[in-house]
């Protein structure tokens, strides 16, 4: 078959087999789902709703692991979907079978089209070309309940190993700081006093605290050079969120 009729953009075929592609662990057996699962807890548990009962949209949520560590903690009302059949395959095969197959720049038309208390969106803004970003963005916060969150995970180009992961995915589009991550929310409208980014610590065992502290110490030593105007943030990972 020649390219002329090849119907799938490097994209699009990525997509589709995403997970294969990726040789990523689903975090199906015991081991890996305790170990994930402790890292949310540590990452995203100031985070979470206070509510069990609070209405969470999952947003590209990949083979679905933050939904069974929600579901673990005992929130009974979520939601979530993913482009790639293959992971929403995945998810309906742990048991979410809420898990649907939708594009995120659709947001606005998901059904059901309640508003939503939490919106999580980790590891998908990179996925996205930058002129789609701040219309995405402007959709999650319309579909927020007032007083609602958006959280969101995105490579942090001001780490010393962000080019690394900037380039370690072929379906990355762009790739964000913490001050260029504070424009794109401020753009999409989160107001300033609702807007938190912060590290993306997740280490769960010795060898892993240890991995931080290095990381801590070589990103003073690298950017020491820029005084007060260094990035804050040596996480290979941004964390973010925006309140309505």
């Amino acid at each position: 078959m020649g390219l002329e009729t090849q119907k799938s953009t490097t994209r699009e075929a990525l997509l589709e087999r995403y997970h294969t592609v990726n040789r990523r662990n689903a975090g199906l057996d015991s081991r890996s789902r305790r170990m994930m699962f402790k890292s949310f807890a540590r990452t995203l548990g100031p985070w979470l709703p206070l509510d069990k009962d609070a209405l969470i949209l999952d947003v590209a949520c990949g083979e679905g692991a933050l939904l069974a560590f929600l579901r673990d903690r005992g929130y009974t009302d979520l939601s979530g979907f993913d482009l790639s059949p293959e992971n929403v395959a995945i998810c309906q095969q742990r048991g979410l079978v809420f898990v649907r197959q939708y594009n995120a720049l659709c947001l606005s038309d998901f059904q059901p089209s309640d508003e939503v208390d939490a919106i999580f969106c980790l590891d998908l803004i990179e996925h996205l070309e930058k002129e789609h970003a701040v219309p995405f963005l402007r959709q999650a916060y319309s579909r927020l309940k007032q007083g609602g969150a958006l959280v969101l995970q995105t490579p942090n180009m001001g780490s010393v190993v962000g080019l690394f992961h900037r380039y370690n995915d072929l379906t990355h589009e762009f790739a964000l700081t913490e001050d260029s991550l504070l424009s794109l929310l401020l753009t999409a409208g989160f107001p300033l006093d609702g807007i938190t980014i912060r590290p993306a610590w997740n280490a769960t065992t010795i060898l892993g605290y240890v991995r931080e502290a290095y990381l801590r110490m070589l990103h003073l030593a690298v950017y020491l050079s820029e005084g007060r105007s260094r990035p804050r943030v040596p996480t290979k990972n941004l964390l973010a969120r925006g309140v309505k």
